[in-house]
C-alpha cells in the first residue's frame, strides 16, 4: 500500500508540473476525453479514494489521508452523476479558460503529490 500511494504521489506530481509548464497539456487532455476515459476516470478516483480512507488511520497523515479519500469519493460519484457530457462541458470549459487558473490548479497538484510522497 504504501508503494501505491507513493506511485499516486509521484504521478500527480509529475502530471501537475507538466501542466504548470505547458496548459496545453491539460487542454489536449481536456479534447480527448471520450466515454471510456470519463468512466475509468470517475471510478479510479472513486477507487482511490476509498484506499486513502482505508488506510488513513495507519499513516502519520491521517487527516491528509481521510480529507482527500471524501475529497476523491465525492468528486468520482459526482462525475457519474452528472454524466459524461455536463462533466466534458465542464472540463472543457476550465482547460480552454485562463491559463493561469489552469496552472494555479496545477500548482494544487504540485502541493497534494508532494504531500502524498512525504506522508509515506
Amino acid at each position: 500500500m504504501k508503494a501505491l500511494v507513493w506511485l499516486i504521489g509521484v504521478a500527480i506530481t509529475a502530471m501537475s508540473i507538466l501542466i504548470i509548464l505547458k496548459p496545453q497539456i491539460a487542454r489536449d487532455i481536456g479534447d480527448r476525453m471520450n466515454p471510456q476515459m470519463f468512466y475509468f476516470g470517475a471510478w479510479a478516483r472513486i477507487v482511490i479514494g476509498i484506499i486513502f480512507l482505508s488506510i488513513s488511520d495507519t499513516r502519520s497523515w491521517d487527516t491528509l489521508f481521510t480529507v482527500l479519500g471524501i475529497l476523491l469519493v465525492v468528486i468520482g460519484a459526482y462525475a457519474l452523476q452528472c454524466g459524461y457530457e455536463r462533466t466534458r462541458e465542464f472540463v472543457l470549459g476550465i482547460a480552454h479558460g485562463n491559463e493561469n487558473i489552469v496552472r494555479v490548479a496545477g500548482a494544487a497538484g504540485v502541493l497534494i503529490g508532494i504531500l502524498l510522497i512525504s506522508a509515506t
